[in-house]
């Protein structure tokens, strides 16, 4: 895809460069330590940047993990719309939101876990005091303007709401079954996308997120499909 042609104000541009730096910042620094031991002081002056620039863009450090989650989004949906995937059957999308998950997990030091348990315990007024914006998905995303051209707003879908547009389109491809219960699979689905860091609360050994999704997922479509 061409590079972006929608002009970013200069307001715009450092708002979405400054807020994207600090997130690559708290990446990098979680490699090295755990999250619960970075500060705020460590994040700036690695950053280049003053504590009042930081409480500027993220009223606190969990805030970031908020900013992280739209991005994840918003790689999630450039990946569904590449031409490699756009043909692929909705149980292969289905699961590549799970794969694509993992992979993400292995970059950055098996912290999905971690994402997931702040994801479970935030609330709505930390998902209000970071929202994303276009001019965070033209920074960082230039070559995909086309995904988001004919929207007045940007509004990334959710992995829940992703489960919902593929169950949907594949029960419309007749891929799935017409019957198909949509809110019992999506409770299924989740369920399984969020197990992860219940299992590893409670149990004593680790289990990677490849085999906690691989072992379940199947179990949950293969009732639904339609076998030619």
């Amino acid at each position: 895809m061409k590079r972006s042609e929608t002009k970013l104000t200069l307001r715009e541009l450092n708002f979405a460069k400054t807020r994207f730096n600090v997130l690559q910042t708290f990446l990098e620094l979680i490699l090295q330590k755990d999250y619960e031991t970075v500060t705020v002081e460590e994040i700036c002056e690695k950053a280049e940047i003053s504590r009042g620039t930081f409480f500027n863009y993220f009223p606190t450090k969990e805030h970031i993990y908020t900013f992280y989650g739209w991005w994840f989004c918003a790689k999630l949906y450039i990946e569904l719309n590449t031409e490699k995937h756009k043909t692929c059957s909705c149980y292969d999308k289905i699961k590549l939101v799970f794969e694509f998950t993992i992979k993400e997990d292995e970059q950055f030091n098996n912290q999905m876990p971690l994402f997931i348990s702040h994801i479970l315990r935030r609330d709505k007024n930390i998902i209000k005091d970071v929202e994303y914006t276009k001019a965070d998905f033209l920074y960082q995303f230039p070559n995909y303007e086309d995904l988001i051209k004919n929207s007045s707003k940007l509004e990334m879908p959710t992995v829940a709401e992703n489960f919902i547009i593929l169950l949907k389109e594949g029960i419309e491809a007749n891929e799935f079954k017409s019957d198909t219960d949509i809110k019992k699979v999506i409770f299924q689905l989740l369920s399984i996308y969020f197990s992860p860091y219940i299992i590893n609360k409670f149990l004593r050994h680790d289990y990677s997120l490849k085999e906690v999704y691989n072992t379940l997922l199947d179990d949950i479509i293969e009732p639904i499909l339609i076998r030619n």
